[in-house]
């Protein structure tokens, strides 16, 4: 909960700022910092981290910029979606108009905003997600209905060429390490790909996805 100075009725929402950059770090501290309304209550560097920078600062909401080049950490979102006390997350995305702002918000973040957004747009977000409210652009609003109206119509989400072929490496009982290797990217990318994978079929794990996979003709082992 935001706290309250006694004797006052002003609200101060404090916030985590997350990001692998020191630069933007530093912009998104000042950002905070000259906002009355909000307080910093602690700066991360580390996705990995990111689970015990929010209890340790006790954050009302958390600003998560993911860098240039850093794939969207899927995974992390979704744990912060599954825990007792989820605290918002308001993410910031170099190609929000692709598919990676509708999977932050479908993973459970709370605003998707472009990493040059306005000060006041990022503000914005933070407060609504204090509130328990939600806000992203129009644009990505639509592609986020469309897509959902899609889903309703014809069923399954496709995957992407590089998610068929991390479901086929999990179909071989290839490990995580292991796809990574064979792709030549890291074992947190490979992450991403298995909780999109997992998202899309509505599978809770690797066996159920390759079953999935198997019945929709995805894959062939």
């Amino acid at each position: 909960m935001a706290a309250t100075f006694p004797g006052t009725r002003v609200i101060v929402i404090r916030v985590l700022v997350v990001s692998p950059l020191a630069d933007t770090r530093r912009a998104l501290e000042r950002l905070v910092t000259r906002d009355p309304g909000l307080a910093l209550v602690g700066t991360c560097r580390s996705f990995d981290s990111l689970g015990g920078a929010i209890a340790e600062s006790r954050a009302d909401v958390v600003v998560l910029d993911c860098g240039p080049e850093s794939p969207l950490p899927i995974p992390l979102l979704l744990d912060q979606r599954s825990s007792r006390d989820v605290t918002p997350i308001v993410v910031l995305l170099d190609e929000l108009e692709s598919e990676a702002g509708a999977r932050a918000l479908r993973a459970g973040a709370r605003a998707a905003l472009p990493r040059d957004a306005a000060p006041e747009e990022i503000r914005a977000a933070v407060r609504a997600a204090a509130a328990g409210l939600a806000s992203l652009p129009a644009a990505l609003a639509l592609a986020v209905l469309n897509d959902r109206s899609s889903d309703g119509a014809h069923g399954d989400r496709t995957l992407t060429p590089r998610e068929r072929e991390i479901l086929t490496l999990l179909g071989d009982g290839l490990v995580n390490k292991e796809i990574g290797v064979r792709l030549r990217i890291s074992e947190h990318t490979v992450k991403s790909h298995l909780a999109a994978i997992y998202e899309k079929l509505e599978a809770s794990n690797r066996a159920e996805a390759v079953a999935t996979g198997l019945r929709r003709g995805l894959i062939m082992l």
